[in-house]
Parts: C-alpha cells; sequence; structure tokens
C-alpha cells in the first residue's frame, strides 16, 4: 500500500513538472528524490517481484522517468547525503557523481573510470558486485580506494544495484566518522563538565552566601587580611567593636588604623605584630592580652587569634577572629584589688591574732593594778590621766615593776581599747630585723622576704603601740620612728608607697632616758615627743603594804590557771614574804608564790627565796652549801637574763651586768644548761 501511495504521488510531481513554472526545477528535484527512494527501498527487499514492480511502474512515468537514463544521472546522487557514485562496472565507468564523492576521491575529469579510484583488485570488487546483486544491496569494507595525494581511504561502502548494469555505490569515510565521534564525545564531555562546573559554582555560591550569614551573625569580631596586611572583609561584629565600618576599612592596611600603639602609648612597629607572623611566618598566633584601637580613640582589650589562610597552596593572608574584654579585663583587675586587700587584711588579721595569743599566754598580771599603797593609788590616777589625754606615754621602773601591767592597764582604759595593744621589744641585736617587724615589708625587699609582711605600726594603727625597752633603739630607728609620730606616714620596707597611722604610743625603759639623751646615746627630739606624759613605777621594796595582796593575788591565779587544791595564805607567809626585800621586784613575787603553790599541792606554803634570785643580807652568818652556792650563781644568771630580755653580750648585755666577759658568760650558761631564748 506504501508503494502505491509511493508512485500516486511520483506521478503528480511527473506532469507538475512537465509544465515549466516558475517552480518547476524544484518540483523535479522533488520527484527525483521519491523516486530514489522508492528505489532504494525496494532494493532492500527480499521479494523480487516486488522489485519488477517498481522498476516497471517508474519506467511508466514518461519523460520524467529518464532520471534514471543515461542523460539524467546527476538526480540520483545529488540527493545522496554520503559521497556516492553512479557507476557501471561491467563498462569500468564511473557516470555520475556527487560534490562530496568528488572531494572524496579528488576526481577533477568528468569521464573517469572505475579503476582509478580502486585500489582493490578485479576478484575483490567482483565478489563485493556479485553479492550486490545477489542481495540488491550490500554493506561492506573489504574494498579500498585512493583518496586524495593518493592516500588510502578507510571506507565503508553502501552498495545498491539499480539496473542489471547500473550500481550505486554511496561512502561512510571511517576516520570522518572516528573525528566526528571523538568531537561527539568531546562536545558532550564539554557539556557534561560544564553542567557539573555549574553546579559545583553554584554550591559554592551557596556555601559563600552561607559563610557570610554565618559570619555576619557571629558575635566575635572577624576579619580578613591579604599578604600586604590589607582588609579584605569585615564582619558586622567587628565593625561595632571597633566602630569603623566595612568600606572604611576594606583594601587598607590595618595595623595603622586598629593596633599601631600599646596601652600605654608605646609606638607598636607592624614587624613585631603577632598577626603578621601569621601570613609572613605561617604561624598561628594566640593572644590573650592585647589593645585594639577604635574610631573615635579610645582602646578596648582583646583576646584574638589568627590563623593563616591559603590560596591553591600558597600563603596568602590571614583571617583574625578576636572578642572584646574590656569589661572582663576590668572586673579582672578589681577582682584582684579586692583579693590583694582581703589578703592583706586577712594577714593582718592573722598576725594580730597571733600576736595577740601571744601577749594573753605571756600575761602575767595585766588583769589590773593590785595594790593599796600611795604609790598604787597614784599609779592608777596617772593610768586614768594618760588613758584620758592620749598623748604618748614614757614609763619608767626597774624591771618587774609592772611597767607592762601598766601599759595594758592605760591600753583598756583609753578609747582605743578595741584595737589591739602591740608590743615591740627594742632591745633586738638586728636592727634590720627590728626594722622589718616594727615597719614591715613588701616581698622580695631583701633576702628571705618571701611575701609581704604587715609591721607593727600598721597592726597598730588606732590602737597602742608599746615600744618595751625604748633606750635600746638604734638612731637610725629612733630617727625613722620620730618621722613616723610626727607625720603620721610610713614607708614599708621595699615599697615607695605612703601608709598613714594614728598611733597612741607609750614607751617603757629601765634606764634613765634623760641620762641617755645627755649621754648622747637617744635622740632629745624622739624624748621629748614619747614623754608628753610621764609615769613612774616604784620598786616593791618601797610599797610593802602591796605585798600581801599581791602573794593573795598570784597565788588564786596559779591555783586556778594550773588546777592546783586550794591552798591558804597565813598570816605567817605573809610576816616572811613582808621580811625579805624583794630585789627583783612583782615579777620575783610572782615566781616565789608559783612556786611554793606547786610544792605544797594544797599544804603549807614554804618560801625559797635563795631559788628565787635572793641573796643573804650583808653581815648576815648564814652558811652555804656548795649546791646552795650553785643553784643562787643560776638563779643570778636567770636575773640577769631576764633583766636582759635574754641578751648575752653587748652594752646591755647580761654579761656586762654581771662584770664578766661575753665568753665567760655564754660558759656558765652552758654548764647550768640555760636557755637564753626564754627571757626574750
Amino acid at each position: 500500500m506504501v508503494i502505491f501511495v509511493l508512485l500516486s504521488a511520483l506521478t503528480k510531481a511527473s506532469h507538475a513538472a512537465a509544465n515549466p513554472p516558475s517552480r518547476a526545477e524544484n518540483r523535479l528535484k522533488f520527484r527525483n528524490y521519491l523516486i530514489f527512494m522508492i528505489i532504494f527501498w525496494a532494493s532492500f527487499t527480499k521479494s523480487r517481484k516486488l522489485r519488477i514492480f517498481v522498476k516497471a511502474a517508474t519506467a511508466n512515468l514518461g519523460d520524467g522517468g529518464a532520471m534514471l537514463d543515461d542523460s539524467r544521472p546527476l538526480s540520483i546522487v545529488d540527493v545522496q547525503p554520503l559521497p556516492a557514485l553512479l557507476a557501471e562496472p561491467r563498462a569500468n565507468r564511473i557516470l555520475n557523481t556527487n560534490e562530496a564523492a568528488r572531494a572524496l576521491f579528488d576526481l577533477r575529469a568528468r569521464d573517469t573510470r572505475l579503476s582509478d579510484v580502486l585500489i582493490s583488485g578485479a576478484a575483490e570488487m567482483a565478489v563485493y558486485l556479485d553479492a550486490v546483486s545477489h542481495f540488491g544491496r550490500y554493506i561492506g569494507r573489504a574494498l579500498q580506494f585512493h583518496g586524495s595525494e593518493g592516500a588510502t581511504l578507510r571506507l565503508q561502502t553502501y552498495g545498491v544495484q539499480l539496473t542489471d548494469d547500473q550500481v550505486l555505490l554511496s561512502f561512510l569515510d571511517l576516520d570522518d566518522l572516528d573525528r566526528r565521534t571523538h568531537e561527539t564525545e568531546q562536545e558532550a564531555h564539554h557539556k557534561g563538565g560544564l553542567m557539573q562546573w555549574q553546579n559545583i559554582y553554584g554550591f559554592f555560591r551557596e556555601v559563600e552566601a552561607q559563610n557570610h550569614l554565618i559570619l555576619e551573625a557571629a558575635g566575635e569580631g572577624i576579619y580578613g587580611i591579604n599578604a600586604q596586611g590589607q582588609a579584605t572583609f569585615v564582619n558586622r561584629a567587628a565593625q561595632e567593636m571597633l566602630g569603623w565600618s566595612a568600606d572604611d576599612l576594606i583594601g587598607r592596611e590595618l595595623h595603622p588604623i586598629i593596633h599601631h600603639k600599646h596601652l600605654n602609648g608605646e609606638h607598636f612597629p607592624a614587624h613585631r605584630c603577632p598577626i603578621y607572623a601569621s601570613f609572613r611566618r605561617d604561624e598561628t598566633t594566640r593572644v590573650d592580652d592585647d589593645v585594639f584601637w577604635r574610631k573615635d580613640g579610645k582602646p578596648i582589650m582583646v583576646e584574638y587569634v589568627s590563623t593563616p589562610i591559603y590560596d591553591h597552596n600558597v600563603l596568602a593572608g590571614a583571617v583574625v577572629i578576636f572578642r572584646d574584654v574590656t569589661e572582663r579585663r576590668e572586673n579582672e583587675r578589681k577582682l584582684r584589688e579586692a583579693l590583694d586587700e582581703v589578703k592583706e587584711l586577712k594577714e593582718k588579721l592573722e598576725q594580730e591574732n597571733e600576736y595577740l595569743l601571744t601577749e594573753i599566754r605571756s600575761a602575767r598580771s595585766q588583769t589590773g593594778i593590785v595594790g593599796v599603797s600611795p604609790a598604787i593609788k597614784s599609779l592608777n590616777i596617772q593610768i586614768d590621766l594618760a588613758a584620758q589625754s592620749n598623748a604618748h606615754v614614757l614609763v619608767s621602773g626597774p624591771p618587774g615593776s609592772g611597767k607592762s601591767m601598766t601599759v595594758s592597764a592605760i591600753h583598756e582604759a583609753s578609747s582605743r581599747h578595741h584595737r589591739p595593744l602591740v608590743r615591740i621589744n627594742c632591745s633586738e641585736t638586728n636592727a634590720e630585723v627590728l626594722e622589718a617587724e616594727l615597719f614591715g615589708y613588701r616581698r622580695g625587699a631583701f633576702a628571705g622576704a618571701s611575701r609581704d609582711r604587715t609591721g607593727k605600726l600598721m597592726m597598730a594603727n588606732n590602737g597602742t603601740l608599746h615600744l618595751d625597752e625604748i633606750s635600746d633603739l638604734s638612731k637610725d630607728i629612733q630617727a625613722r620612728l620620730h618621722d613616723v609620730l610626727q607625720s603620721g606616714r610610713f614607708q614599708r620596707m621595699g615599697s615607695s608607697a605612703e601608709s598613714t597611722v594614728s598611733l597612741h604610743v607609750v614607751a617603757t625603759t629601765s634606764r634613765d632616758l634623760s641620762a641617755e639623751v645627755r649621754a648622747g646615746r637617744f635622740r632629745q627630739d624622739l624624748y621629748f615627743m614619747l614623754n608628753m606624759f610621764s609615769i613612774r613605777c616604784e620598786p616593791l621594796s618601797e610599797r610593802p603594804a602591796d605585798i600581801p595582796y599581791l602573794a593573795k593575788h598570784f597565788l588564786d591565779r596559779t591555783t586556778r590557771r594550773l588546777r592546783l587544791p586550794k591552798t591558804r595564805m597565813t598570816r605567817a607567809n605573809i610576816d616572811v614574804l613582808n621580811q625579805y626585800g624583794w630585789p627583783g621586784n612583782v615579777r620575783e613575787l610572782e615566781n616565789v608564790i608559783e612556786r611554793a603553790a606547786i610544792l605544797a599541792q594544797g599544804g603549807r606554803l614554804e618560801f625559797d627565796f635563795h631559788l628565787s634570785g635572793s641573796s643573804p643580807e650583808a653581815g648576815s652568818d648564814v652558811v652555804l652549801t656548795n649546791e646552795e652556792l650553785r643553784a643562787l650563781e643560776r638563779k643570778n644568771l636567770e636575773n640577769a637574763l631576764a633583766r636582759a630580755k635574754g641578751k648575752v653580750s653587748g652594752s646591755h648585755g647580761a654579761a656586762a651586768m654581771l662584770g664578766i666577759a661575753s665568753t665567760t658568760m655564754y660558759s656558765k650558761i652552758k654548764s647550768f644548761e640555760i636557755d637564753p631564748a626564754e627571757f626574750k
């Protein structure tokens, strides 16, 4: 049915071509094309009768069928998409060729023989033509042909039997096919790569957009710099912290703008900047304490991390992430100051407590002034006046006469009793130790000063300072003490800061301080400053009326403190005590009573004055044994050490009091196994 339709269309086209309208040529070409398609399709059919039918039908088309004649061969090959030629193999003639075939085989002459382009032999050609004749059409690659410049062509030959004598040969250039296939594959690959690159580019654009949102949302300041130190991007947090906009900074070198000087105003050169080390020495740098400068000129304390960045394995710059820690640093500073102050107050309190505990443990008769003699009554009046006047006081009297007790009574009766009474022994052998104890020191002020220490002056601030044996102060310390009492200010050792104090000084001495001033051993100005109010403690031998009261007081206190059985003080005991001269004053009386109470154990009290340090009266006929003499010598040594406050050598030492050499004194101390430290 398809054949009849095609033939009918072909007939109409033939009749239309017989008339010569303006488009006759086009119609003729269309007719020839249909004829070729019919013949070409029929040649591939297996029905020989159908092929004969098609041949007869095309022959009856009139003059239009002349396209198959020798006079009209061009129309067949011209419509071929491939290089094609119409040949008569038996006559070895090429009847017609299309333009593609002429270019392929480099055909210039109109009449060309088939053998001129054929390389294969006649036998191979005969085999191929038999296959075409038998099958009506045949495709093969066995035949070889000449190309331009004598090249051998790789061709796939399509043969179609048109008539018994004519064969239509079409050629597919396999090299050209390979080239086109390769180009097609390359083009497809290129298109695929382009699409993939577009996808990747879109992905990175999306990642970049997301990263930009993350950078803008970050709370830390973030900026990037290139290898020249110029800003490449600045996020919003960095702009807010620095006060600069991104337009102000991008493209400009940042170090001279935000990092050009230290907090103290000192210039900060760029080659020393840790950030520059990131992209110049390939180092990741972390800095916890630095400063950036805002646009308004104000500094901000920052901590930052600078990390190098790379572009195709080339160090291209750095990314800096920083945060403003100004408020945190200020809070840390205030906290450190508060902690230092707390530490200083804690140390001061601990030292005060330690001192107070020491004073309490060493206290003997500081519970009050005991006695009824006129001397004690006068002393009580003077204590009240000294406490009310708040003037510096000088208390004098022989050792053991109650000077320390008098100082305590003055302090307790004054308005400063809520603050500590601080005592310092001025007879220290080492002036440097005494200076450190009196004024205090900072850590590192001298070798061994491992921590800050508060001096006794500061500990006695708003309280009372007891300077015991003031006459033993060195001239240098006397001068510094005078300045403190006059100005109310002093400096700790190793410190340039001045401290202000309010002091009530009560000085005690066993010597005639006015005589020391005349001898030039004591500063006159300090003597006048301390002697605003003078109190004299009389020796116990000059106030015998107080002995019974003192003895009863010491006995009761000893039995309570040592938890001894209660012991009674008889009239006979009082008479014995009144008959003794008490060269050691109240301290000696206390020692005698304490020893007697321990030995009595609730029984009768018996006093041993020889062991207490007494000596037989002049002119007595008492005979002492060698053991008693050694006991008397031991007690004499102990009394001398007690009066010298444990000091052995020197002008105020025990050896000088006894009139013996210090080496002899040390030998005696060693012989009697006495520890001078117990008397300090």
